[in-house]
């Protein structure tokens, strides 16, 4: 019994600790199949005119079934994941209130910073790394339509990049009262094609 009593704990811990970083990994994988398969769909022209509603496509008399691309972020739903996604306010600068945008050139994308992240989160940022107009690079902002053009990226094979930030919290460190959070990062850039 007391030989239990101490090797009980350790040996719970040691289980827990695997638990949770078989999640993680999997959380992880998920979030590079989610950038994946946004960035497919962002080098889609059906998907120029917004990030966050369904494709043209969906209007045509036999509709297509895609959904809006930013509704593949939600593939970590299931795993308690919230999904936050901002047009930005300004075609020139990233979301405002959740990241930062710094370097980066019409061939490579530059670096994002989160600003005051929430644990479990997946923090979504979708731009066009656009060599044509001189703005690079170039975030969706509806409200610079009148300005800018509605198209949230523009033809002529540009490059549209899809970084997803997952800000994860391990179930044990919380139970333990660690206040450790790990940042997953997945960024896939893609050729558009049109």
């Amino acid at each position: 019994m007391v030989e239990f009593a101490l090797v009980a704990p350790v040996v719970l811990l040691i289980i827990g600790g695997t638990v949770d970083m078989g999640r993680g990994m999997l959380m992880y994988a998920l979030l590079q199949g989610a950038s994946r398969d946004m960035a497919r769909q962002a080098a889609l022209g059906y998907y120029s005119g917004s990030n966050s509603l369904p494709p043209d496509c969906s209007a045509l008399t036999t509709p297509c079934s895609g959904t809006s691309i930013v509704n593949g972020a939600h593939l970590l739903d299931s795993l308690g994941a919230t999904v936050v996604y901002n047009d930005s306010g300004s075609i020139s600068a990233a979301p405002s209130g959740y990241g930062s945008y710094s370097g980066g050139t019409t061939t490579s994308p530059g670096t994002i910073t989160l600003v005051s992240p929430s644990a479990n989160t997946v923090y979504v940022f979708i731009y066009e790394l656009d060599s044509l107009s001189g703005t690079n690079p170039r975030w969706s902002c509806p409200s610079c339509a009148a300005a800018d053009g509605a198209a949230v990226r523009t033809p002529g094979h540009q490059l549209a990049v899809v970084d997803l930030k997952l800000q994860w919290q391990p179930v044990l460190a919380k139970f333990l009262g660690i206040p450790t959070v790990i940042t997953f990062d997945s960024q896939t850039v893609i050729r558009m094609e049109f």
